[in-house]
């Protein structure tokens, strides 16, 4: 810790980090989600903060002029329900700030207010930034209720409804039943995101009122024979327009949210309405109530139609109460039949609901995708015949849509939604529900145009990992309304109705904006007054004149023309860094807010997502009491340590496995690269032979790699060859030098290890600056230039030779292990050269798909002998492995002065002294009855 504090001190007080203009270089400008102080951090948030601050830290040294700045969201209810949670005395959360986060006591009692909240664990998160070694322009550093950041935040919703981009609607969002508020991602435990999909309600009569059956499969209904209700639970009779409907009492409560005029008359057991029966209102067949237990109260209306034919469960539980009701089938699945839900279960023999639920994925998803409707006409009332006839032979997504109209045009049925995922639960603790919304304002990522400019942006945007482009794409697809506004928490209010608070997910859109002049606004002492809706159309716009805009504001025209130009410069956003979990929301309403506001070449370049990070491969959470405090990691591994391991145990968009035992290795690793440096100066050899010539070509290839590597935030491939290719090279460096007997050269390390201490700063920046010094640099390698290396400074022959030499030491190793008697001399035969080209043409035919007689054509084999060398080198040429290929093909060599290269080598190696490279012309064949063939010559050991 002390040499993470020394180096974080020295960039602080000499402002390394800050981020000025320079017309000269050019510019890289990235961000990284703002957190929300709620809590200190955790492991699990360290992730994404460093892998942007590598990447920060790598376009730093690849000369460009780098923008890496930070702000704080208070903004909405995640702050408000953290401290509510406290005011209410939540014994686990209370306990966690105190035996976790060691939060004292004294300060535990002041979280009840969410401004002291907000600011306390601002600043802890803050000193983790810091301590984590984060390269951040601190100088920008904002909230989301600062008074200037609000003016900003007014202007872009001013832009956003002049654009049509803001309606006023009745649209289903998520809900908290108790602070009747919308309630999105970052307002629930978990942050998990309400995903609202839709039911369809079917009226089945009865003479205790209208059983209104829930489905997402309404065009199954024709194969309707029963009614299921749970006979455990509750069941209201309400009075919904006059009419009575019978529901569970746990789905009346939540559909009041949806149905207006829901007025509950009585209460009833579900025991009671199995006695009765009801009326399938299209087929008009009378039916059974049947209870069964898996009928969730809480999904749809309680109330649930059985379809034995192409419902699992249905078939299943039917199967158990009421094994004498017929089945009937109304759709068909090229060559799966009609009755796909009984074969499947049947066929696989569920043993309880969780089975049943596979099954059930895979009868809806094989009948959506494969399955067309039957002919129903026979089923259905006379009176439908004809309007229902064109059903026949629909693919299912059809005859869904028409269905559902048919049902609702009749007045047979209507829609309802649903929280797919639920439970989802507010941050209060309270279960979202789904509310119609009247007269609220919604962000319409519904609207066409809109959608439209979104996907030119994400055809325009560099994403990382690749792949994730999809996710996007499909994002764009299904979104629709978002409510965003809120009557409770901390925000900007709404400019035309102040009465809503612009919730958080919708002021963390372009903040990045902000960003640019965040610290001018300070430098000039403005204040929120002379932030006009004139003055930012023109710094993110340029639209007005500031020579006007410097009268009626009183801002100098110099000071906002040069917050205008300084605007110019960073934008537009280069790469954006986020966790995969915000693809579906914050980073998606990114992209279309950009893509609305402002002009195509300020749109956003590039955006990366990592996956999330495992502590001994579970998820972290507060029931498995395994929440690793940042900060308390930091002082027990060290800040370094933490960055390289959160960041390169996985690819980026995959989960990062954090463990004690990885860390403890990442310790040990940086320590041997330290006792290194330490005894350089003891390498007092000045020899360039080959041993040197194989080391510096390995590391140039090395450092190319790496190169490719960082370009495109491979940080997984970057370590692995920054920490352990190359110590391996370093070790076998060490092996040849021994090998002939002499010591290493100290000069030539020195130079190396410089260069890869440059290579390291991104990962372990307090350790290399460490390491920069020691070897008597009095620069900051942070701002060292990335050492760019050519390819013609690799020696491939080099390299390839000892390939060639390692890969011959363990065949013989191979031979070795199975040796009897103590070896005391080897003999190497090799192939005759010419047999190099043969099997160079071999390898040519081979890759060209040819066969062995086209060899043989080439060669014309004099006897019997050659042809059968011919055939083995042929078969040589099919299993030669990338490495020897490139020797044979690349080079014209001598594989007998090759191997005279290694024989000091593989004689320290096998620790034997006797070993000659030989032709294997002068093989005593009356003695040895083996082939040398090139590359794989004949070893004899004595």
């Amino acid at each position: 810790m002390k040499i993470s504090e020394k180096w974080q001190k020295e960039w602080e007080n000499k402002r390394v980090f800050d981020a000025t203009p320079d017309p000269n270089k050019k510019k890289f400008f990235t961000t990284i989600a703002f957190p929300y102080p709620n809590s200190p951090f955790h492991l699990g948030h360290g992730r994404t903060y460093v892998t942007g601050d590598i990447y920060a830290r790598y376009m730093r040294m690849r000369g460009y002029n780098v923008l890496f700045p930070m702000a704080f969201h208070y903004t909405g209810t995640p702050i408000i329900a953290m401290a509510d949670d406290v005011a209410k005395g939540d014994k686990e959360l209370i306990d966690i700030f105190k035996s976790i986060y060691e939060i004292p006591d004294d300060v535990i009692s002041k979280l009840v207010d969410p401004l002291f909240m907000a600011n306390y664990f601002k600043e802890e998160i803050k000193q983790a930034m810091k301590e984590i070694g984060l390269s951040i322009d601190w100088r920008r550093e904002f909230t989301t209720i600062d008074p200037e950041f609000s003016s900003f935040i007014i202007w872009q919703f001013r832009k956003l409804q002049e654009k049509g981009f803001i309606v006023r609607d009745t649209h289903p969002v998520g809900w908290c039943p108790v602070h009747h508020i919308p309630v999105g991602m970052h307002d629930t435990k978990g942050d998990m995101e309400p995903e609202i999909g839709e039911f369809v309600l079917i009226y089945f009569d009865s003479d205790m009122g209208i059983l209104p059956v829930a489905t997402l499969r309404p065009e199954t209904v024709f194969g309707a024979i029963a009614v299921w209700v749970n006979s455990h639970e509750s069941y209201s009779i309400v009075e919904i327009d006059g009419k009575k409907y019978v529901m569970s009492e746990k789905a009346s409560s939540k559909l009041s949210f949806q149905i207006d005029n829901l007025k509950v008359i009585t209460v009833v057991k579900g025991s009671e309405l199995v006695k009765h029966s009801a009326v399938n209102p299209i087929t008009g067949k009378e039916v059974p109530i049947i209870g069964a237990n898996f009928v969730d109260p809480l999904t749809g209306t309680g109330v649930v139609m059985s379809v034995p034919a192409h419902a699992p469960f249905d078939y299943f539980y039917l199967k158990k109460t009421k094994s004498e009701l017929s089945i009937i089938s109304v759709i068909r699945v090229e060559g799966m039949g009609e009755t796909l839900a009984k074969d499947l279960v049947e066929k696989s023999n569920p043993q309880n609901d969780n089975d049943l639920k596979k099954l059930t994925e895979q009868v809806y998803r094989i009948e959506y995708n494969k399955g067309v409707m039957i002919d129903i006409t026979k089923l259905v009332k006379p009176e439908y015949v004809e309007e229902l006839k064109p059903l026949v032979n629909l693919p299912v997504p059809a005859a869904r849509q028409k269905i559902t109209e048919f049902i609702t045009q009749k007045g047979l049925g209507r829609k309802i939604y649903e929280i797919m995922n639920r439970p989802v639960y507010c941050r209060c603790g309270n279960e979202v529900v789904v509310k119609i919304l009247k007269d609220q304002w919604f962000l319409d990522y519904g609207n066409q145009e809109w959608k439209d400019l979104a996907r030119k942006s994400i055809e325009s945007i560099r994403f990382i990992p690749p792949e994730i482009k999809k996710d996007f794409e499909f994002v764009v697809d299904w979104l629709q309304k978002r409510a965003c506004a809120r009557t409770r928490g901390l925000g900007t209010p709404l400019p035309w109705d102040k009465k809503w608070i612009i919730e958080s997910l919708s002021d963390s859109t372009i903040y990045m904006a902000f960003y640019t002049i965040a610290h001018r606004l300070k430098e000039h002492k403005l204040k929120p007054s002379q932030l006009t809706y004139e003055f930012w159309e023109y710094i993110m716009l340029g639209n007005g004149n500031p020579d006007e805009i410097s009268k009626i504001s009183g801002i100098p025209v110099e000071v906002i023309k040069a917050m205008r130009d300084e605007f110019l410069y960073w934008y537009p956003l280069d790469v954006r860094h986020s966790g995969k979990d915000l693809v579906p929301n914050h980073l998606s309403f990114f992209i279309f807010n950009h893509a609305a506001i402002f002009p195509h070449q300020l749109w956003p370049k590039g955006i990366a997502v990592n996956g999330f990070v495992l502590y001994d491969g579970k998820k972290m959470s507060k029931s498995l009491r395994n929440i690793v405090p940042l900060r308390k990691a930091i002082r027990m591994y060290s800040p370094d340590v933490i960055r390289i391991a959160l960041t390169t145990n996985a690819d980026i968009g995959s989960d990062v496995n954090f463990s004690d035992s990885y860390a403890k290795s990442i310790i040990d690793t940086l320590k041997n690269y330290y006792d290194l440096l330490e005894k350089l100066k003891e390498f007092k050899g000045e020899d360039e032979g080959f041993p040197e010539k194989w080391l510096k070509s390995k590391f140039y290839q090395m450092v190319i790699n790496v190169t490719q590597y960082m370009d495109s935030l491979d940080l997984r491939s970057s370590s692995n060859e920054i920490l352990y290719n190359f110590s391996s090279y370093i070790n076998e460096y060490f092996e040849l030098v021994r090998s002939e007997g002499r010591e290493p050269n100290g000069k030539l390390l020195s130079q190396i290890l410089q260069i890869w201490i440059k290579l390291l700063s991104p990962f372990a920046p307090h350790f290399a600056e460490e390491l920069w010094h020691k070897i008597g640099k009095n620069t900051l390698v942070s701002l060292e230039s990335w050492p760019i290396i050519d390819q013609s400074n690799v020696d491939l022959f080099i390299d390839l030779t000892h390939t060639y030499h390692r890969k011959l030491l363990n065949d013989i190793q191979a031979i070795l292990s199975v040796y009897k008697d103590t070896p005391k001399s080897i003999k190497i035969f090799v192939a005759n050269k010419e047999f190099l080209n043969v099997l160079r043409d071999a390898i040519n035919i081979v890759q060209k798909g040819g066969q062995l007689r086209q060899l043989m054509e080439i060669h014309k084999p004099k006897g019997k002998q050659d042809a059968r060398l011919y055939q083995k080198i042929y078969e040589e040429a099919r299993e030669i492995d990338d490495d020897m290929k490139k020797l044979v093909t690349n080079f014209d060599f001598d594989e007998k002065d090759l191997l005279d290269k290694g024989l000091k080598y593989l004689s320290y190696k096998l620790g034997i002294k006797e070993i000659r490279i030989l032709d294997a012309s002068e093989m005593d064949r009356t003695k040895y009855n083996k082939d040398a063939l090139p590359l794989r010559p004949a070893i004899i050991i004595e």
